[in-house]
């Protein structure tokens, strides 16, 4: 599970901090950090694609109604990918 910590971000240079406890042993390190509410749109997009990949996978259309299973799945595909 991600752990989400309350910081701030400069509007000017971007830096980034975060108000905890010095331990006396802190050393500055470059990290990689995004937005929390960009990560969070991504896991909710991925979470809507992974239901058509399951959906595709697990769908046992009859011969004469493939077409149509995979026509709407691909224009729900298609509405994701525009989101």
């Amino acid at each position: 599970m991600t752990e989400f910590y309350k910081g701030w971000q400069c509007i000017g240079c971007g830096k980034i901090d975060v108000d905890r406890p010095c331990l006396g042993i802190c050393q500055d390190r470059p990290v990689r950090v995004v937005i929390a509410e960009d990560y969070e749109r991504v896991l909710e997009r991925n979470k809507r694609l992974e239901s058509i990949v399951l959906r595709l996978a697990r769908a046992r259309p009859h011969a004469d109604a493939w077409e149509k299973s995979f026509r709407t799945l691909q224009a729900e595909a298609i509405d994701i990918s525009r989101s």
